[in-house]
């Protein structure tokens, strides 16, 4: 699957999982609790004793800087690129397999 076809929060998982060493542990425990428990804000700022408001301003930056991070290093599409380069390279072999069985069946092999 493509970089673009990812839906947002799956998106923000992978830049989590590619990036999140990049973070500090209190944004990454956040991040992991937010998109991978599905935990809301107000569930988050009651767990950790703080305000609402505090949550969805550490989780808009935490993604911002992870967002960066993929600006810059471009770790994820590049991964996207090589598997769509895979996915190519299998559908060309695949057709390559095929003509070379019509071929066999054609000369009797």
């Amino acid at each position: 699957m493509s970089l673009d076809r990812l839906s947002s929060r799956e998106r923000q998982i992978a830049l989590l999982e590619r990036y999140g060493s990049l973070l500090t542990e209190h944004q990454r425990q956040v991040l992991d609790l937010h998109l991978r428990e599905d935990w809301s804000l107000a569930e988050i700022a009651a767990h950790q004793d703080t305000s609402r408001a505090a949550v969805h301003d550490l989780v808009r930056r935490s993604l911002l800087l992870l967002e960066g991070y993929e600006e810059r290093l471009g770790l994820l599409a590049e991964a996207a690129a090589r598997r769509d380069s895979a996915t190519g390279l299998r559908r060309e072999l695949a057709a390559v397999r095929r003509r070379l069985e019509r071929l066999e069946h054609a000369v009797g092999v």
